[in-house]
């Protein structure tokens, strides 16, 4: 059993090493490539996960293999803080995404999520980067054959007026203004434009879209973390009997 916890130990560690390297690849493929401005918003995030993964992983492997008392502390204490800052952000990701921390204050869909959420993502810089994904997406192209309502969330909510401003729609991409003006005084209804390099991308619709898209993605997320943290508290066990293991070799001078 012993020998079985330390080659258990051994390979995952392997694992997550081989993990590392390739989010180290993937962050400098992005930026030797020049990437887009949506691609290179993942730069930074995966090269520091590569990194953590690769410095975490040597720790372990290097410990296991050495019988390195001290070095399995220290990924033991990583692997702790690791397991609790994921749990912690599940939480926040829950919080966040809690249809009861918005206010509905309007008909504007924006208002219906957190005050975070809209801080942090429907505003300035951040929304810009946003805004040049969902070109970059081209989820606005191609929407001709499509009928209106096998449109995404996101389409609909993007690349199209909203159904309260009462435009007449031609075709997929062109809208027109009724004579008496918008059916509603919205800020949408003026902002929204045919051009298929503006249309609606910078409309409180399409923000509220986006973070509905959002939303459901991070509630998969704290799904996927919650698997995670269970994945990483069966390492950190692990952990624990590979150094208690090797304490005891120690003690008896194996």
């Amino acid at each position: 059993m012993p020998r079985f916890s330390n080659a258990m130990f051994i390979a995952l560690n392997l694992i997550s090493l081989a993990m590392g390297f390739a989010a180290v690849f993937c962050s400098a493929y992005v930026q030797m490539h020049d990437g887009s401005a949506c691609q290179k918003t993942l730069e930074m995030p995966l090269l520091v996960t590569g990194l953590f993964l690769l410095i975490v992983s040597t720790l372990g492997l290097v410990g296991a293999c050495c019988r390195t008392d001290w070095l399995l502390c220290i990924y033991l204490f990583v692997m702790l803080i690791s397991i609790l800052g994921l749990i912690a952000f599940t939480v926040f990701v829950l919080i966040v995404t809690n249809t009861f921390v918005g206010k509905k204050v309007s008909q504007n869909r924006l208002h219906d999520y957190s005050y975070w959420l809209q801080n942090r993502l429907a505003d300035g810089k951040n929304w810009q980067e946003i805004r040049s994904c969902l070109a970059d997406a081209n989820v606005c192209r191609n929407l001709g054959n499509k009928d209106l309502k096998d449109w995404s969330l996101v389409q609909s909510s993007c690349c199209k007026p909203p159904v309260y401003c009462g435009l007449e729609r031609k075709n997929a991409t062109f809208w027109t203004m009724p004579e008496n003006g918008p059916a509603v005084s919205d800020s949408d209804c003026a902002m929204f434009s045919n051009d298929q390099k503006q249309l609606c991308y910078d409309c409180n619709s399409c923000k509220g879209g986006v973070l509905a898209n959002i939303k459901r993605e991070w509630r998969l997320l704290a799904v996927l973390n919650a698997c995670v943290i269970g994945f990483l508290i069966i390492i950190f066990w692990i952990g624990c009997c590979v150094r208690k293991n090797i304490r005891y070799d120690q003690f008896i001078g194996y």
